[in-house]
């Protein structure tokens, strides 16, 4: 029988389980214990839930590299089955089509609260939101540029500029109503997603909840509540009961982390085997700017030595650049 490092249930993790384990989890690295590995861009991306695309390009490349494939991403993209949207935190993420709505349902309402308090400061009023809104998904059913957008919001007395139309489209984003559609050159284009995806998964409330857990441990675990936090942009009490859900589910179990820290892996790391942490840990990689390997957590500390913080990311403008994983450890590309 292979020797394995997580056959307890509260088994106390060494900062090269972890990191291996997050590796495998996060389809960096092999293991006959995942019970499942996507060779699809789409099949990635339903695994990763949702995947850190402020920079287009770069969310790309990471799906491409864990798929191994070249280009299907930026296809999947263009056919509107993976789609980049506001999902969570009031930042871009691509998604599975069929994961978008509930997702942003569950992951926006505080983004779209602190939203709403900042329109007076934009010159903003629920009229005019309300008429800004009901333009673009009269014409949304095809994508729309963005300068159109901000044309159509125009024509109804909404003055766009001074980032009264960036900041309407992504709080229209947070609605789960529009997403973007596949960019138009460098052009980000606005489309209802009703139009583009036919079937959205009808999870809400504690089913949500678990959905979100589950897949966000699976792909990322070993993390801490306070990194599922951070990800989703949740408060600490979904978070608690999520964590519950997923527990009672079977499908996650609690683990003491390299510092003592209470963690979760997903179950099916038990079986992963030393000899496969060591495989996990020999390649050296290249990922790209604002991978999910550090931007899935809010202590990076466990992957990347804090000196390196400013040379990778984030600096004064939030930007986090590629970088080189050895051993499990992100350094300096």
């Amino acid at each position: 029988m292979p020797a394995t490092i997580l056959g307890a249930m509260t088994a106390h993790l060494t900062l090269d389980h972890l990191r291996g384990v997050r590796l495998i989890a996060q389809l960096l690295a092999p293991s006959t214990a995942r019970p499942h590995t996507p060779t699809t861009a789409v099949g990635v991306t339903k695994h990763m839930l949702a995947t850190q695309a402020q920079n287009r390009p770069a969310s790309r490349m990471a799906i491409d590299l864990r798929s191994g494939t070249q280009g299907g991403t930026a296809e999947a993209i263009g056919s509107s089955l993976l789609i980049r949207t506001w999902s969570q935190r009031g930042t871009h993420h691509l998604l599975a089509a069929e994961d978008v709505r509930w997702m942003t349902l569950l992951c926006s309402p505080r983004i779209l609260a602190a939203s709403a308090k900042r329109r007076s400061s934009l010159g903003l009023d629920s009229a005019a939101v309300d008429r800004a809104r009901d333009i673009l998904a009269e014409r949304a059913k095809q994508p729309v540029p963005r300068t159109e957008a901000y044309a159509l919001f125009a024509s109804v007395g909404v003055d766009p500029s001074e980032n009264r139309g960036q900041h309407l489209l992504r709080h229209f984003g947070g609605e789960g109503t529009i997403v973007q559609g596949p960019p138009q050159g460098a052009e980000d284009t606005f489309v209802l997603l009703d139009s583009v995806c036919v079937l959205s998964l009808g999870l809400e409330g504690d089913a949500a909840l678990e959905e979100m857990t589950v897949r966000y441990v699976r792909a990322r675990g070993a993390a801490t509540a306070k990194d599922l936090q951070w990800w989703s942009g949740l408060t600490v009490a979904q978070v608690r009961r999520g964590l519950e859900l997923a527990a009672r589910s079977g499908e996650i179990h609690p683990v003491t982390g390299p510092h003592g820290e209470s963690m979760w892996m997903p179950s099916w790391a038990r079986d992963v085997t030393d000899a496969e942490i060591c495989q996990a840990l020999e390649p050296e990689l290249l990922l790209p700017a604002f991978d999910e390997y550090l931007l899935s957590y809010s202590d990076r500390s466990h992957v990347m030595d804090m000196e390196h913080s400013t040379t990778i990311g984030p600096g004064k403008n939030g930007v986090f650049r590629a970088f080189r994983v050895v051993a499990g450890e992100a350094l300096p590309a």
